[in-house]
């Protein structure tokens, strides 16, 4: 996933400028073990990156990003997975670049560490677009806090805004870190006993966060190679949604 750097500079460049402006029966019940899991990188049919997490539930996180035209946002659902086919009528765009947070359906295909491709709708709109992308084998690597443990200096973006933020993750797992208008983050973030991902949970502080004492939960991948944080989370009803890109 050699795309942190791209999505922490078209974050922070969002968050200067103030960035732009009923379905079918799906496939068979989610099995204990999604056989879509994985790590997977791709396009869409709106030339944007995409780069993200399938769990082994079936939740996942999806960040789409480009720089012409500009957009930036997380796509996160959880999605039912069976003989080749995959839905998922929960999902929901939280998107920076138009700050605000939409009803998406997805649902297409698969190969099991191979690819996920399909179609994301936006019900309210109609409008559609189709991704393709493929399985990273990184996925296979076991997490863990001795990896992840570290500063990372980036930026911590919501639909509404974001900013320039530092975030250390101590070898137990506990996470601190604080934004450039002095907002501050406290959690916790421990290895997935799946996947080359963790599970993360933080909370905001005081005023002056955009959202003072609010909870997040969700999930984080490091990528060695660029030595990068990939963090997103989400309140529980998923009214408000955080990501923070950075490395160390």
């Amino acid at each position: 996933m050699n795309k942190t750097l791209l999505i922490a500079s078209l974050a922070l460049a969002l968050a200067a400028c103030g960035g732009g402006g009923g379905d079918d029966d799906g496939p068979a019940p989610q099995p204990a073990t999604s056989p879509a899991e994985g790590l997977y990188t791709g396009k869409t049919s709106a030339n944007q990156d995409i780069a993200g997490l399938v769990l082994d539930d079936g939740t996942y996180y999806m960040i789409y990003t480009s720089l012409a035209p500009v957009s930036l946002g997380v796509v996160q659902g959880k999605l039912n997975a069976a003989n080749g086919s995959f839905t998922s009528n929960d999902g929901k765009d939280f998107s920076v670049s138009s700050r605000g947070i939409f009803d998406v359906a997805v649902n297409g295909t698969y190969a099991t560490k191979g690819n996920l491709n399909g179609t994301v709708r936006y019900p309210a709109t109609g409008q559609t677009a189709t991704f393709t992308s493929t399985y990273d084998k990184n996925y296979e690597l076991t997490p863990s806090l001795a990896t992840l443990a570290g500063t990372y200096t980036g930026t911590s973006v919501i639909p509404e805004g974001g900013e320039s933020a530092t975030i250390t993750v101590a070898a137990s797992g506990t996470i601190s870190g604080a934004g450039a208008s002095g907002c501050r983050i406290e959690g916790v973030a421990k290895p997935r006993a799946r996947g080359n991902a963790y599970d993360i949970t933080v909370t905001f502080g005081p005023s002056p966060c955009a959202r003072p004492g609010q909870k997040m939960s969700g999930v984080a991948y490091y990528s060695a190679e660029d030595r990068g944080l990939i963090a997103a989370g989400t309140t529980s009803d998923r009214s408000a949604g955080v990501l923070f890109v950075g490395t160390r």
